[in-house]
């Protein structure tokens, strides 16, 4: 890899990151397809220098002279240890942040980075770096042998794995996309959203939801079996991570709202901004211009524009417009499904009536149709019992699973939260896969009102009309974090569908610490068969088959709503 110093200048007021800071070799042979560029990097070569922790000094040896970066600086090196042959590796020597406290890196620093680690090995991301270790040791030395004595300048290192190919940037600058090879560089932006999908995911992160915080084409490598990798993981910190006092950011891919406070934590919003800022890159070669700079959303579209026409996009205008909702000056009105987002993106590029088949990690055959965000992985979540709660998008399974009537189980009293306005939302269109009876149903949900905040608990109700043998649930996605999941909950007194004419029901949305507050959720009122949903209130369903209940019932209305902070953790009690 090599460093992206040319776009992000050190004197530039607005600039607290500099450069591509994990900086990796370039291969030999150029896997995008497009002009090579970038410096040789003689990455192979021993500098003579070793790192490791207090107990083993020289357990990595440094190659090459190392590039710098904004966050410090960045070696190929090798561990031999007691293997026949040596492994590469990157290392990277984290630099001390301005400001930093006297004790950087703290214990709660180091904490942080561990946590990130064994979070990335969790994961088993295709499209993202692994970290292997992080210590504090001795500054850059020739070989010492084995000594436990503490350094006297102790320094932070980032071990990660080395992953081979050139950095988007390399390949792309200052070249603008052709008919030949603009499938291909969007289906590395495609990956790219992947990767931050998985990483923003609740479920697939176990309830631990994270952002990288830095994408740009300096930190995408183009490998040859993996396609994009996006490296640089020393900026990932969780979704709900707290005040940032370095505030660590790239400008030309740094979402308004970051550039207006850097140090405040982030959240989905400004990952998918940089996504945008990304494609943008791949399209025209170029930075985009910063986001708080005068006529630069105008800009930004004239320019995708001609360069999606110069490229010869399937459809100029629905790909703008699919770019420009990504880098949206609203945090609040960028897309919410990332995994959808580029999928979407993919199909824009394609002439009408045509398929993008899936061709390999580089978008090549077959028919030269770039390959959609892969496949996604099958859950293996299961529930436990009623009394272990899990958070999944601020919400608790155990509240979503178990309450004799849907009530959430809570056994305390509080009053209701707020109802909105009566005006029932439009239906949506019914999902492909539904049971007899329950295509034949109807029903609406008149409170809350569209766009209507909610608290941890509030109430939902509506009318219905229900054949035999069929009953009501709500179904709840969170529109930020990228759970592809539905979360359900009973109406109150499910069991008697005869009586559900009127109903209501709850919905829980978090508690003040989960990270709800916020965030946008869509609940969808649902017709089921009855037994299906007496399974779901006596057993402990796996979270497959909660999503197989929702997949077989019928949508028959929907609601947006946006969760708000309240004083204190409501509940929402079920009739007496």
């Amino acid at each position: 890899m090599t460093p992206d110093d040319s776009h992000d200048q050190a004197d530039d007021e607005r600039v607290t990151r500099g450069t591509s800071d994990i900086a990796q070799s370039r291969s030999t042979a150029d896997v995008s397809g497009e002009a090579p560029g970038g410096p040789a990097f003689a990455a192979d070569q021993s500098s003579g220098l070793f790192v490791g922790p207090p107990e083993a000094p020289d357990r990595y040896e440094l190659l090459g002279e190392g590039i710098p970066g904004g966050e410090g600086i960045i070696w190929k090196a090798r561990y031999q240890g007691e293997l026949t042959s040596p492994l590469p590796l990157a290392i990277k020597l984290l630099k001390r942040p301005p400001e930093a406290r006297a004790d950087w890196p703290s214990a709660h620093d180091q904490q942080r980075w561990r946590d990130q680690a064994v979070l990335l090995r969790h994961l088993k991301l295709d499209h993202v770096v692994r970290l292997d270790e992080v210590f504090v040791g001795a500054p850059p030395h020739p070989a010492t042998g084995t000594t436990t004595e503490s350094p006297t300048e102790s320094m932070a290192y980032l071990v990660m794995e080395w992953v081979e190919g050139p950095t988007l940037h390399a390949s792309l600058a200052a070249s603008p996309a052709r008919p030949d090879t603009i499938r291909r560089r969007l289906n590395y932006v495609a990956q790219a959203g992947e990767a931050l999908a998985d990483l923003a995911s609740m479920t697939r992160s176990g309830g631990n939801p994270s952002l990288h915080r830095d994408v740009k084409p300096g930190n995408c490598i183009v490998h040859a079996k993996r396609g994009l990798v996006l490296i640089d993981v020393s900026t990932l910190r969780l979704v709900d991570d707290g005040y940032d006092f370095v505030g660590w950011h790239t400008p030309a891919y740094t979402s308004p709202e970051v550039l207006a406070a850097p140090h405040l934590p982030r959240s989905v919003a400004a990952d998918v901004y940089s996504l945008g800022a990304l494609a943008f890159f791949c399209l025209t070669g170029q930075d985009p211009p910063v986001a708080d700079t005068p006529g630069a959303f105008a800009r930004i579209e004239r320019e995708l524009e001609a360069a999606a026409t110069a490229a010869g996009a399937g459809d100029v205008r629905r790909l703008t417009t699919h770019i420009l909702a990504a880098m949206d000056h609203d945090a609040s009105r960028r897309p919410s499904d990332l995994r959808s987002w580029s999928g979407d993106l993919l199909k824009a590029v394609a002439p009408a009536g045509a398929d993008p088949a899936i061709g390999d990690a580089h978008g090549a055959p077959p028919a030269g149709w770039p390959r959609p965000p892969g496949r996604r992985r099958r859950l293996s979540v299961a529930i436990a019992a009623g009394s272990l709660a899990v958070a999944v998008g601020g919400v608790y399974l155990s509240d979503l699973l178990t309450g004799a009537s849907g009530g959430g189980g809570q056994g305390q009293t509080a009053a209701p939260a707020a109802a909105g306005s009566t005006g029932p939302p439009p239906t949506l269109t019914t999902p492909g896969r539904t049971t007899g009876d329950a295509a034949k149903a109807g029903g609406t949900i008149s409170s809350p009102a569209e766009g209507a905040g909610v608290k941890y608990c509030s109430y939902f109700s509506g009318t219905a009309s229900l054949p035999p043998g069929t009953t009501l649930i709500l179904a709840k996605q969170n529109l930020v974090n990228g759970d592809p999941n539905k979360y359900v909950e009973l109406v109150f007194g499910y069991e008697k569908p005869s009586e559900l004419a009127t109903w209501r029901g709850a919905q829980y949305f978090g508690g003040e610490n989960e990270g709800g507050v916020g965030q946008n959720y869509r609940i969808d009122l649902l017709a089921v068969d009855l037994e299906g949903a007496r399974r779901f209130h006596d057993t402990q369903m796996s979270i497959e088959d909660v999503q197989d209940l929702v997949k077989s019932g019928s949508v028959l209305a929907s609601v947006k709503v946006r969760r708000v902070a309240s004083a204190s953790v409501n509940q929402c009690p079920g009739p007496s």
